[in-house]
C-alpha cells in the first residue's frame, strides 16, 4: 500500500508535469529557437562602394579647367536580381507619376531623366548657387542607378544624381545673365529610391 508522503509527491509532480504542458510553447523555447531565415534582413549598407569614374583615352584632351570629381554614388545591397530591382524602380515612378524621359535601360543600368517643379527643386537641390538670389521656376534630375551582382543573391545598388536648375536671378543690383545654374544634390531623391528598395524588398512577416 502506497503511503501519504509518497501519494502527495506524485501529486505534485503530476501538478508540475500539467503546468509545463499548459505553458506556450514559444515560451518555452523562446531562448533555445534560433532566428527564422524570414526575420533575416533583405537589404544591407554596401560593402564597398567604388566611385562611378569616367576614364577618357590616352588621346583625350586635358580641359584646362576639369570638372569636380563625380561624388560617391548613394549605395546599397539588396537581396534581389538586377532586373527585378529595375523593374520596381521603373513601376515606382509610373505609380509616382514621375514626368520622365531619356530612359535608357541595360542589365546593369538604368538611367532617365526626371523634370522637376519649382518646388521639387528646392526639396532635391541646394539652390544656394551664387550670392545673389535666383528664382527656379523648373529644373530636372539626370539620375543613373548601377546594379552589380555580388554573389549570394545580393546585388549592389548604386544611384547617382545630377541635378540643374532653370530660372532667373532676382538681384535689383547686378543680375547674372545666366538662366541654367548646375546644383548640388541634397540627397533627398536619392533617399527616397533607396528607402523604397528598403520597403519593398523586407522579411516577410
Amino acid at each position: 500500500m502506497t503511503s501519504q508522503p509518497a501519494m502527495r509527491t506524485k501529486a505534485k509532480r503530476c501538478l508540475l508535469l500539467l503546468a509545463w504542458c499548459a505553458c506556450p510553447a514559444v515560451l518555452r523555447g523562446q531562448e533555445a529557437t534560433p532566428p527564422a531565415t524570414s526575420e533575416i534582413a533583405a537589404t544591407r549598407p554596401c560593402t564597398a562602394n567604388p566611385v562611378l569614374t569616367y576614364n577618357p583615352g590616352k588621346k583625350a584632351k586635358k580641359l584646362k579647367h576639369p570638372p569636380p570629381p563625380e561624388p560617391v554614388p548613394t549605395c546599397v545591397e539588396v537581396k534581389g536580381d538586377s532586373l527585378g530591382i529595375q523593374e520596381f524602380l521603373q513601376t515606382l515612378g509610373r505609380e509616382q507619376l514621375w514626368r520622365l524621359g531619356e530612359n535608357h535601360a541595360s542589365e546593369d543600368m538604368w538611367s532617365f531623366v526626371r523634370y522637376l517643379g519649382p518646388d521639387e527643386v528646392d526639396a532635391y537641390a541646394d539652390t544656394r548657387v551664387s550670392l545673389e538670389p535666383v528664382k527656379f521656376t523648373s529644373g530636372k534630375a539626370s539620375v543613373t542607378v548601377r546594379t552589380t551582382d555580388l554573389g549570394g543573391d545580393f546585388v549592389r545598388v548604386q544611384i547617382s544624381v545630377h541635378l540643374q536648375g532653370e530660372g532667373k536671378s532676382v538681384d535689383p543690383t547686378w543680375k547674372q545673365p545666366a538662366t541654367t545654374w548646375p546644383l548640388n544634390s541634397k540627397g533627398e531623391l536619392e533617399k527616397e529610391l533607396v528607402t523604397a528598395l528598403q520597403t519593398r524588398y523586407k522579411p516577410l512577416d
